[in-house]
């Protein structure tokens, strides 16, 4: 575990911003509060819970300050989402701008729109050593695996989210069944990568 800082703001369309939270957000935990905030490095946003972790690198004109911090995902997820659909076919030229502090945070945008709340202060997982560890090991003759019906669905969703079309997730890293798995997708303005804990197949 990490403490990040909490100062920070991203600036960008609300479409973009709205379209990037509902990426990360599935991948935050409803129940243990150290597993809820999205960690923003630059054009990078990530996300985890117990059983899996999301990277998103957007290729958008997303500008973040400094390079890195971190917000509650959930309750900025829904607050963009809201504000997106109040804007309408507008959300894709109003300017959004989200900004934290360690006690809150603050979405404006361009058309009026003002939402807050509360930053909590917490740890953060450091999944560094994880992503490391799944993409650098030796890759063996593939092994099947099995992943549960939840960890499929969302990972189904997440590929809709991200690519907006039927493009694949395709698996690009893997060891052993019993080693993280990683899956891609690629699309011409981003990269989103699902690291998942498969479950050894008997």
């Amino acid at each position: 575990m990490n403490t990040q800082t909490q100062l920070g703001q991203i600036t960008g369309t609300l479409k973009d911003l709205a379209q990037v939270f509902a990426i990360v957000t599935p991948y935050t935990s409803t129940e243990k509060q150290t597993l809820q905030l999205a960690t923003i490095t630059g054009q990078v946003f990530e996300c985890c819970d117990s059983y899996a972790a999301v990277k998103h690198t957007t290729g958008e004109q997303i500008t973040t300050t400094p390079d890195k911090f971190t917000l509650p995902a959930i309750e900025v997820s829904k607050a963009l989402t809201a504000a997106a659909k109040l804007a309408g076919k507008h959300a894709g030229t109003v300017e959004a701008t989200l900004t934290a502090t360690p006690e809150a945070w603050t979405l404006t945008t361009s058309a009026g729109q003002t939402h807050t709340g509360n930053n909590p202060q917490h740890e953060t997982p450091n999944t560094g050593a994880i992503w490391t560890a799944a993409q650098t090991s030796t890759e063996t003759t593939f092994t099947p695996f099995s992943l549960a019906a939840w960890q499929i669905e969302r990972l189904a969703k997440t590929t809709k989210q991200a690519a907006n079309n039927d493009q694949p997730a395709t698996l690009t890293n893997y060891s052993t069944s019993t080693k993280p798995v990683i899956y891609t997708i690629t699309t011409a303005t981003s990269t989103t990568q699902v690291l998942i804990m498969p479950t050894k197949t008997k």
